[in-house]
């Protein structure tokens, strides 16, 4: 799919706050094109697809069962949790793109999935939160040796997979060599060596070990995708809290041992024996040789593994890849409610015999006696985000009866930032949003709008470098609307799949949300509008990104009276949609993309290099104008003698419009365009076709209906012109 933008009719879901501003672009229901994504959007990932677009991969959580089926390359189809993408225009955006982002699934045993069986739920399990890892994060040759997106499956009975996922190739990896878990996600850890990578993982479910996987790099040599990266041979570890410097150091064992805001442990990680290949289909190992979830977790008992309450998102500093943020959301009932916010300080230093140590601290308890429902509530997912800062989304622990999440406070689940570098980091805890339960699209309902919580968000994700923006002014998150689950949910595909006659939400697109942009207070976003002014006489000149103001990405431009010169492609590969009025004055005006632009009285000279979607005007006076590879303009005139020069084998398409005057259309520069331009106002005896860097002349032309053509290739078109009646006299050649 190309050729079209797309942004969301419905309002937004979230509110936001503080001077935080939400911009939705994707609203569950709508479709994209052809492409109809299914809701309980989650993790996200996001990398530079071109110069003008960026590549967002988003996963569902939905069970195995629920969502409409999709299909792989080889025709298997599949319900289930699956990934998409879509694809946004960096200068306005909007989405351009969308689909399914892998088409080839290799499961556990190494094998191309043609069936459902191939997987462990005859489908993919609750994709939850993700994280997109570039190649040698840390340095030449440390950490992957490809951009990867990880998500794995959040199942709490037997455990799930994590999955890696190859954009190169379209391809989605199981990774049975890290274990099984409650997959919540994975965060790339720096171990300062080539040789091996590292990853914490996260578990979500009650009473688990936090994790760590190691892995070998190239260890069988065979340079296939999983053994380049580490991800087909490791160890697995588990976290204990005992301090390697303390020799009778008592052994916490969950949250009743370890609370309170600013409170901090030293431990170790164990590695856990959690393969075996000659006990493979034995009991407690799977068919690889892989502990089953089950085992797994009976070893972390006996290694003393500290017991976390459902471990959530997790991030690594982006200023220190030795270190991560982790959160525990909590568990009604137990020591840890409310959920706590933790900072892990991993060292290395002797990974190569598996003495790998880390402290955790904690920086905001939810359980402390101030906080609680005033407070960051059952933490969730989270970015540590390149300005430093952490940015942190709610997801009710507690019961709905039970009426306690929002119930003092009486606030639904939000967003909040936090700064780990402040010598109090909680006390610089600020919500940045909420969710805002009456922004529903046509035809969907809430049916539980007073149920606080019900909803959530998820997935956030600083893209502020990759929009060309400050560190900490742009993210990406979602909404799941759990509780809307009609209207398009249903009709937007409208499938019954079991043909009992009935379409369920569960069929189709299951529930309800929203994907949308967060904007910081006060960002200074490229995209946004500026009115830029110049003098209101004299000469200006004004040029993107260097007169204060004009970025060249949609902004207004107007100079007034006096020999002007603005150029919006000084904005770079972002520069485009600009609206330029230079007044009077014989003015230089130099084009991007999109832009539209008025030269007012004067003789004008208009610059278009490699642009497209452009409207330029001359206005009165005998203007000239350049249009070389350029293509879907359209140049207008005005009044006065002017000139326009095609150039370049690349452009075309462009409707070029003398206006009143002796006006010359040289629509050939040396070379011929891609595609015909067409000429709306040519009128015989007054104006001029001409030919430049031409080895032929006015015979070798062959001229049939209102076309010109060269060695069998249209040169342009003639609106309401016989191209047959044209003289030699109609011509210049140069």
């Amino acid at each position: 799919m190309t050729g079209f933008t797309f942004d969301t009719n419905a309002p937004a879901q979230v509110k936001g706050l503080g001077g935080y501003t939400v911009d939705p672009i994707f609203t569950v229901g709508e479709t994209i094109g052809n492409y109809t994504p299914v809701g309980i959007l989650d993790g996200i990932g996001a990398y530079s697809l071109n110069d003008t677009t960026v590549r967002l991969l988003v996963v569902n959580e939905v069970r195995p069962t629920d969502g409409y089926k999709y299909t792989l390359a080889n025709g298997t189809q599949l319900a289930g949790a699956r990934t998409n993408f879509f694809d946004v225009d960096k200068r306005t955006f909007k989405i351009t793109d969308a689909g399914l982002a892998y088409d080839t699934i290799i499961n556990r045993a190494g094998e191309v999935v043609d069936s459902p069986s191939d997987l462990d739920f005859n489908g993919l399990n609750r994709f939850c939160s993700a994280g997109l890892f570039e190649a040698n994060q840390f340095g030449a040759g440390i950490g992957l040796a490809d951009r990867i997106f990880f998500s794995g499956e959040e199942d709490f009975a037997s455990g799930g997979t994590m999955y890696a996922q190859d954009p190169s190739t379209k391809t989605l990896w199981a990774l049975p060599a890290l274990g099984r878990a409650t997959f919540e996600t994975v965060t790339e850890l720096n171990t300062g060596t080539t040789d091996k990578v590292a990853f914490l993982i996260a578990d979500d479910n009650r009473g688990a070990s936090l994790k760590l996987y190691v892995g070998d790099k190239n260890a069988k040599g065979d340079g296939s995708f999983l053994d380049r990266n580490g991800l087909g041979q490791g160890k697995l570890y588990a976290w204990v809290a005992d301090d390697p410097n303390v020799a009778d150091d008592v052994i916490e064992a969950d949250a009743s041992q370890f609370a309170g805001t600013g409170s901090s442990l030293n431990g170790k990680f164990v590695e856990i024996p959690y393969f075996n290949a000659a006990l493979a289909g034995t009991e407690g190992y799977d068919a690889l040789g892989y502990v089953t979830y089950a085992k797994q977790n009976e070893i972390d008992g006996a290694l003393g593994a500290y017991n976390f309450q459902r471990l959530e998102d997790q991030a690594t500093n982006p200023a220190d890849g030795t270190q991560a943020v982790f959160l525990s959301t909590g568990v009604s009932g137990t020591a840890d409610q409310w959920g706590t916010t933790n900072i892990l300080d991993v060292d290395f230093g002797g990974i190569a015999t598996g003495n790998i140590t880390a402290s955790i601290k904690i920086i905001y308890d939810g359980d402390d006696a101030d906080k609680k429902d005033f407070g960051l509530r059952n933490p969730d997912n989270l970015d540590w985000a390149d300005n430093g800062k952490i940015y942190i989304q709610e997801d009710r622990a507690f019961s709905s009866a039970s009426g306690i999440f929002g119930g003092t406070s009486g606030k639904d689940a939000s967003a909040f930032v936090i700064d780990p570098a402040a010598a109090d980091p909680a006390a610089t805890l600020k919500r940045v949003y909420e969710v805002d339960r009456t922004a529903l699209p046509a035809g969907q309902t809430d049916p539980l709008a007073t149920d606080l919580g019900n909803w959530e968000t998820s997935g956030i994700l600083d893209i502020s470098n990759l929009f060309g923006a400050k560190s900490g002014e742009l993210f990406i998150f979602d909404v799941q609307a759990h509780s809307v689950r009609d209207g398009s949910i249903i009709t937007a595909t409208n499938i019954d799949s079991d043909g009992n006659g009935i379409a369920t939400r569960q069929e189709n697109l299951v529930e309800g949300g929203q994907l949308a942009f967060l904007i910081a207070p006060n960002a200074n976003l490229v995209q946004s509008t500026t009115l830029v002014g110049g003098a209101t006489t004299g000469s200006d000149t004004v040029e993107a990104g260097i007169t204060t103001g004009f970025s060249g990405v949609n902004d207004i431009v107007f100079t007034g009276a006096g020999n002007d010169v603005v150029d919006s492609q000084f904005g770079g590969v972002l520069a485009s949609g600009n609206r330029i009025d230079t007044g009077s004055g014989a003015d230089t005006i130099t084009i991007s993309n999109n832009d539209r632009a008025f030269g007012g009285s004067g003789d004008d000279e208009f610059f278009a290099q490699g642009v497209s979607g452009f409207r330029i005007s001359g206005g009165a006076g005998d203007d000239t104008f350049f249009v070389a590879d350029s293509s879907n303009g359209r140049v207008l005139g005005g009044a006065g003698d002017d000139k326009i020069y095609i150039s370049g084998n690349l452009g075309g398409g462009n409707l070029l419009s003398g206006g009143a005057g002796a006006d010359q259309f040289w629509i050939f520069g040396g070379e011929a365009p891609a595609s015909a331009n067409t000429v709306t106002d040519f009128v015989s005896g007054t104006d001029v076709i001409g030919f430049q860097g031409a080895s032929f002349g006015f015979a070798d032309l062959v001229r049939t209906g209102n076309t010109i053509a060269f060695g069998g290739k249209t040169i342009a078109t003639f609106t309401g012109v016989d191209t047959a009646s044209l003289t030699a006299a109609n011509f210049a050649f140069v």
